[in-house]
């Protein structure tokens, strides 16, 4: 087959053209140092790539919760430490310290007033927000967790911290929050349970039989439990039934949505009570908040919760360090409560210090619990102080892998790039050469 300049000369330029294009690619990897720029460039470098960065954005985002999860815990530890100021204050040698059986009635007047004034300041402290949320209300973040209620008595989310009753009146659990009818409506609510219901239905509003309370809302649009309180307000003349629903209102998570009770699927929510006991307020004292920090999150067997060994519990409701309930002798295991019980002690006229030594003895001993309570918060710091170690280290790891996939090294890169230079301009060279010069190439 005979060889022509034709053939000579396409195939020179199809390889200058080959030799032009790597030359491109090397002046691009020398500029940006990226060992591609499309995923048809190196598919399976940029599935590794891409999942690189996913694993880099979740590692960002358990850093970031991390991060408020610590700061908040470093709020609360210091909060939790003016409350036990206090409490050492109170323990001092001037006051409960300097109680004794021979004590005047001035001095117990002067020991007296003390207390009180250290029993309002503890409150403050218990009342500390992080951000737009307050730390120590268990799962309400929303309302502060602790006021104080009309017979004086200390309420801790509506409920007497030393007998459980809920100052509110009654109260069900619905949909993540809680719907209170409010204590001038007597005990016209005791046992009623609350149920949502599309327009469309035809129960009646209430249903005074089976004690259930209706709610007909329009959810072809999206609704929460803000609407639900709404709606619940709306319940007047014969679709009442005689109940006044001008009291209700609705705490916790209002922006949760609300959907229609199915058989398949019952929100239904539990009997209406009044007072929750000290099982109740050892539940409220139990209530987690959980973060997923990147432990692994895993459910329980039934797939309902989630194990709390994969995730942190940034919770710390203010009852489990500032005490519930009441000895049998009558004795709170609150210390504002205790405080302002050993002052009534010391303002009797029939004033003795075995009438007051139960309540020393149980603040002293609700002190420790206090502190017990603060070592444990200082466990957690721990905790997340070494878990952020370990996101760091893991978030450079990630980050040096995707490095590698998706960027050359520099030296390799500039080398490269003058090697297709070198070989571009040989090839340029030798078409001088190859290709035979004719007569149009002297033409002007």
């Amino acid at each position: 087959m005979r060889i022509t300049m034709k053939m000579i000369s396409d195939r020179y330029k199809s390889s200058l053209n080959t030799s032009l294009s790597q030359l491109n690619a090397a002046n691009s990897k020398a500029t940006d140092y990226r060992a591609f720029n499309k995923t048809s460039d190196d598919p399976f470098a940029a599935a590794q790539a891409y999942r690189l960065r996913r694993e880099s954005a979740e590692n960002d985002t358990y850093q970031s919760s991390l991060s408020d999860a610590d700061s908040q815990l470093l709020t609360a530890q210091s909060a939790m430490m003016s409350i036990n100021s206090l409490v050492t204050e109170a323990s001092s040698g001037d006051c409960l310290q300097a109680i004794n059986g021979t004590m005047s009635s001035d001095d117990r007047a002067t020991v007296a007033k003390k207390l009180r004034a250290l029993q309002q300041a503890v409150l403050a402290p218990c009342n500390t927000k992080f951000g737009d949320k307050y730390i120590f209300g268990g799962s309400d973040a929303n309302d502060p967790p602790f006021s104080v209620g009309q017979s004086g008595n200390l309420l801790y989310r509506g409920v007497d911290v030393n007998t459980g009753e809920i100052e509110a009146g009654y109260t069900v659990s619905y949909n993540g929050a809680q719907i209170t009818f409010g204590s001038e409506t007597g005990d016209s609510f005791k046992d009623y349970v609350v149920r949502v219901d599309d327009l469309s239905g035809t129960d009646p509003v209430v249903d005074t039989s089976s004690k259930v309370i209706t709610v007909k809302m329009d959810l072809s649009s999206p609704k929460t439990n803000e609407d639900l309180e709404s709606a619940l307000k709306g319940i007047t003349g014969a679709d009442a039934a005689g109940l006044d629903f001008s009291h209700v209102s609705v705490t916790g998570d209002m922006n949760r949505p609300v959907a229609a009770d199915t058989a398949a699927s019952p929100l239904k929510s539990t009997q209406a009570i009044n007072n929750i006991g000290t099982d109740g307020l050892k539940k409220l004292s139990q209530e987690q908040s959980l973060v997923d920090l990147g432990m692994g999150l895993k459910m329980s067997a039934d797939g309902k919760t989630v194990d709390s060994q994969s995730v942190f519990d940034t919770a710390i409701p203010a009852i489990s360090f500032m005490g519930y309930g009441t000895e049998s002798n009558g004795v709170s295991n609150n210390i504002y409560t205790l405080l302002g019980q050993i002052a009534d002690q010391l303002e009797r006229s029939s004033y003795s210090f075995d009438n007051i030594k139960p309540y020393l003895d149980n603040f002293s001993e609700q002190g420790q619990n206090l502190l017990g309570k603060i070592t444990e918060s200082g466990t957690k710091s721990n905790f997340l102080s070494v878990t952020k170690s370990n996101l760091e280290s893991m978030g450079d790891a990630i980050l040096e892998k995707d490095q590698n996939v998706e960027y050359v090294d520099p030296s390799t890169a500039i080398m490269d790039y003058y090697t297709q230079q070198f070989s571009y301009n040989a090839a340029l060279q030798m078409g001088t050469k190859v290709i035979s010069k004719t007569f149009l190439d002297f033409m002007d």
